[in-house]
């Protein structure tokens, strides 16, 4: 069973990734700056919606991409597999749900706007957030042409 989440961002960073995005790298438990962040889901779904997202998780670097097609389904990729799940906005947070993650469970997400790049933070309690994972790129449609369907796993 795995453990990360996608970002999706659910979304599990090393050289590479701190020479992008030093800032993040430097201080992952740092709280992200209130008016960087995109509350309303129209602006939201604005950001997100056809859109593949290319990341790192905050703890370790993973690299992920991710693919959010308009009718709420979305494509995972990660370690050479890809996942087909679905995403959503409900209230002020972005929502995704794989079978393969987290025994289906959704996780859901604060996002930030930081240098023209997305982050994603947890919820915690009294207001704080906890930064699960960031993009280092974002390509409109789906370059990479994932599947939002299909078996649990595809080898890419």
């Amino acid at each position: 069973m795995r453990s990360a989440m996608p970002a999706g961002l659910l979304i599990t960073l090393m050289t590479v990734w701190l020479c992008a995005v030093p800032a993040l790298a430097e201080d992952d438990d740092a709280q992200p700056d209130p008016e960087a962040r995109i509350s309303q889901p129209a602006e939201m779904k604005q950001l997100l919606t056809n859109q593949t997202l290319y990341g790192r998780y905050s703890f370790g670097g993973k690299a992920w991409a991710e693919y959010q097609a308009a009718d709420g389904r979305t494509a995972y990729k990660e370690e050479n597999c890809i996942y087909a799940g679905h995403w959503w906005i409900q209230d002020d947070l972005v929502c995704y749900r794989y079978e393969a993650f987290q025994n289906g469970k959704p996780a859901c997400f604060g996002l930030f706007l930081r240098d023209n790049q997305l982050t994603f933070y947890m919820p915690g309690m009294n207001g704080t957030w906890f930064l699960n994972a960031y993009t280092i790129d974002r390509r409109a449609g789906n370059p990479d042409r994932m599947p939002v369907e299909g078996e649990p796993c595809v080898g890419a």
